[in-house]
């Protein structure tokens, strides 16, 4: 019995390096645009560019983060960059400032997710998970950033400033660093 415990271990060994190179998850190709316009003047169709940004916008509106305070959603997001929400006028939330896109692996359609500004420069999905340097261009992202969305933040109480000190800010806990823009 003893003799066999070795081997038991080496199977273990290469089914995990099996199971970590499994793990290595698909690029999907992607372009960022501040509107529908600069999408299709890119070379995509007017019609896709268009259901695109109604797509993120509707994704915008549902996810991204909520403030109690013009000034704590203008510390995450830039000065000038937060408006008053629409259905609760307490509640501050950033501009949607754009949107990537790409097509899905499949082959059957496109998936597009909303991009805010973020603090100190850039942009970055609503959760704050993906990033970019800017609203046009071409990069890379992993594919699950183009098909996880955001939980909803629509009836989620609003983040307050200690609620962001704590969380690190908007996105810290969850960035992932998963875009790479080539201009």
């Amino acid at each position: 019995m003893k003799a066999s415990a070795p081997k038991r271990i080496m199977l273990l060994g290469a089914a995990s390096v099996i199971a970590l190179a499994g793990c290595q998850e698909d690029r999907a190709d992607i372009g960022i645009f501040d509107d529908p316009q600069g999408c299709a003047e890119s070379g995509l169709e007017a019609e896709v560019c268009a259901e695109q940004y109604a797509e993120a916008l509707a994704e915008h509106e549902e996810t991204a983060p909520r403030y109690d305070a013009l000034a704590v959603c203008e510390a995450e997001h830039g000065d000038g960059a937060c408006v008053q929400n629409e259905s609760r006028p307490s509640i501050f939330m950033p501009l949607m400032a754009g949107y990537l896109m790409g097509q899905l692996l499949s082959g059957r359609g496109y998936a597009s997710r909303a991009i805010v500004p973020a603090a100190g420069g850039g942009f970055a999905t609503t959760d704050g998970a993906t990033r970019a340097s800017s609203l046009s261009g071409r990069g890379t992202v992993g594919a699950s950033a183009l098909t996880t969305q955001a939980a909803s933040t629509r009836n989620a109480a609003p983040l307050t400033q200690s609620t962001v000190a704590r969380s690190g800010g908007f996105g810290a806990a969850r960035t992932s660093g998963g875009l790479r823009v080539g201009g």
